[in-house]
């Protein structure tokens, strides 16, 4: 659209035409209006709580998890996005079409399977300290699923309930764990810890437990002989 404006020469009695202005595209669909509205909120984390919720109320499951005999209902999207073994064995099962099973031979402690599908829906999430077990066979099961399903963040649960409650009773029972499922960090602070009380470390060396772990017995011994007086004074 253009708007044209006629000029005229009086001295020459001439006209002309020129364009005096061209409307914009934008100015002939009307007049353009700008707002401001807020941002828009971010809804992180919104699928994985509907996902809680579901497994909660036991809704649109389609895996089950037998341990002795007990059954966990489960989302096999969930399963297969924490765990990459997890994805495997479902895939590998998938043939058969329906619900997938996944049976757990190897855990005697159906609590434990619980606590890992807890950590794995973030049921547990900045909730460490509600971690508890119960008892150190639960624990240990614990363990052993986060090693098969490869889930460092449930190994950690489990090493920080062991680091709790401390005593010369169970000592010697930890540290065989952590030589079992190889936390070494634990290991080494607990040790750290023996070698700072030689009262301690000197009632563990003469344990009858410590007689089963003949490579912690060495160990052991061996900080007992470091840390004893006369082994100070030849070091000076």
């Amino acid at each position: 659209m253009s708007i044209v404006v006629r000029m005229v020469d009086q001295d020459n009695n001439n006209s002309s035409s020129k364009t005096f202005f061209q409307a914009s595209e934008s100015v002939k669909n009307g007049i353009p209006l700008t707002i401001k509205l807020p941002p828009i909120k971010a809804e992180a984390g919104l699928l994985g709580e509907c996902m809680r919720e579901l497994y909660r109320r036991r809704e649109f499951t389609d895996a089950q998890i037998l341990c002795e005999e007990k059954s966990f209902s489960a989302h096999c999207a969930v399963l297969a996005a924490e765990s990459e073994v997890f994805k495997d064995e479902l895939l590998s099962g998938a043939a058969g079409g329906g619900a997938r099973e996944i049976r757990l031979t190897d855990i005697s402690n159906p609590e434990a399977v619980g606590f890992m599908l807890d950590y794995m829906y973030g049921l547990d999430a900045g909730a460490w300290q509600d971690y508890n077990p119960r008892t150190q066979d639960i624990n240990k099961d614990v363990l052993r699923l986060a090693e098969r399903f490869k889930l460092p963040g449930l190994t950690d649960r489990a090493v920080h309930w062991m680091s709790k409650d401390l005593t010369t009773g169970n000592v010697v029972e930890r540290l065989s764990i952590c030589e079992d499922f190889g936390l070494d960090l634990l290991r080494e602070k607990i040790l750290e810890q023996l070698t700072f009380n030689r009262k301690a470390l000197a009632e563990i060396s003469h344990s009858p437990k410590i007689m089963q772990h003949p490579k912690l017995m060495k160990d052991l011994l061996q900080m007992t002989a470091a840390s004893s007086p006369g082994q100070k004074q030849k070091r000076a």
